[in-house]
């Protein structure tokens, strides 16, 4: 991997910017939260502890509630690439800028990409890395959308045209208030409307419907590999909470389905195509900085089962105060 010189101090700088503090119940409440949010928030210190990564998933999850500890946030076009073509683990590389990720799983069969990128331009990008790496185009066999918003579809089309890979998305992504996948590439290859099992080569990836962030916003999971070590990753499909309290309650249920899953599949690699605040950068950067570390994506199942109930504490907490602010105007 080329990094220019100058990146170094960009990346001292993102480490710094994603340190965290965390805030009691009485600073919750100062804060202008009521008493509800504030002891969610409490509870969500509580969860983080004293481990360094699950205070970063606690300001992460927490954002939409509690911005104040985590206000880095880059714009989510941001295109800045030191890091794009990164290997996070054995089978699985980054394809992404300091907000926003495609990542590619590679199996017996050729690569699966979560996502398609949120511009053509990030998916021709895609396209020559292929190209540098020497892979054919037609490596790519699946294209996994998450959600249907541009920033995760953008690219899509670009990529079915110079790979001719198949489609996977969510019914409520073909149509709805938050977007749609582009027509040309419609009707999909595979329409999730449950939970079920997708198996390229010898790799079963498992996708499950999650409403909430968007109708159509489907998670993943899917076995990887680390120092030839067999793994589980999951991708939480919508990480954005919207002020809307219907979509808060549907994205509740989600969070229960999907740490259930998490669970019983034993995932400890939680992957985030949103990668500016739960320390996907600066992990990316230690593993570039220390590759003979242990390998910062792993969590223990302690970790993942801690950052699965920040994530339901945050959204619950998003939820008390989102209804608190509708009854009090």
């Amino acid at each position: 991997m080329h990094v220019r010189k100058s990146r170094w101090g960009q990346m001292a700088s993102l480490v710094a910017l994603m340190a965290c503090t965390p805030v009691s119940a009485a600073q919750a409440q100062q804060a202008g939260h009521v008493p509800a949010v504030a002891a969610q928030l409490a509870q969500a210190d509580a969860i983080a502890g004293d481990d360094p990564l699950l205070h970063i998933m606690r300001n992460y999850h927490c954002y939409y509630v509690d911005p104040a500890p985590a206000p880095f946030r880059p714009e989510v076009m941001d295109e800045t690439g030191f890091l794009f073509g990164t290997p996070i683990l054995d089978n699985v590389t980054y394809l992404g800028y300091l907000n926003l990720a495609v990542f590619a799983i590679e199996t017996s069969d050729g690569l699966v990409l979560i996502d398609g990128g949120g511009t053509p331009a990030q998916g021709e990008r895609i396209l020559a890395w292929l190209d540098q790496t020497g892979r054919p185009r037609s490596d790519v066999k699946w294209i996994i959308l998450t959600h249907e918003h541009g920033d995760h579809v953008g690219g899509a089309e670009v990529l079915h045209a110079g790979t001719g890979a198949r489609i996977a998305a969510g019914p409520g992504a073909l149509h709805s208030e938050a977007g749609s996948i582009p027509a040309s590439l419609q009707p999909v290859d595979l329409l999730v409307e449950r939970r079920m099992d997708l198996q390229v080569g010898d790799s079963t990836f498992v996708l499950l419907p999650t409403p909430g962030h968007t109708p159509g916003t489907l998670s993943v999971f899917s076995p990887v590999t680390v120092d030839g070590a067999q793994h589980m990753a999951s991708f939480w499909g919508g990480k954005g909470m919207r002020p809307n309290v219907p979509n808060l309650r549907t994205m509740l249920q989600s969070v229960d389905l999907f740490a259930q899953v998490s669970q019983e599949l034993r995932v400890d690699v939680p992957l985030n195509t949103h990668s500016w605040g739960d320390g996907t950068i600066s992990r990316l950067i230690n593993k570039v900085l220390a590759p003979e570390l242990p390998n910062p994506f792993v969590l223990s199942y302690g970790q993942n089962a801690a950052n699965l109930a920040l994530l339901r504490v945050c959204t619950s907490a998003y939820l008390d105060q989102v209804e608190a602010r509708q009854q009090a105007r």
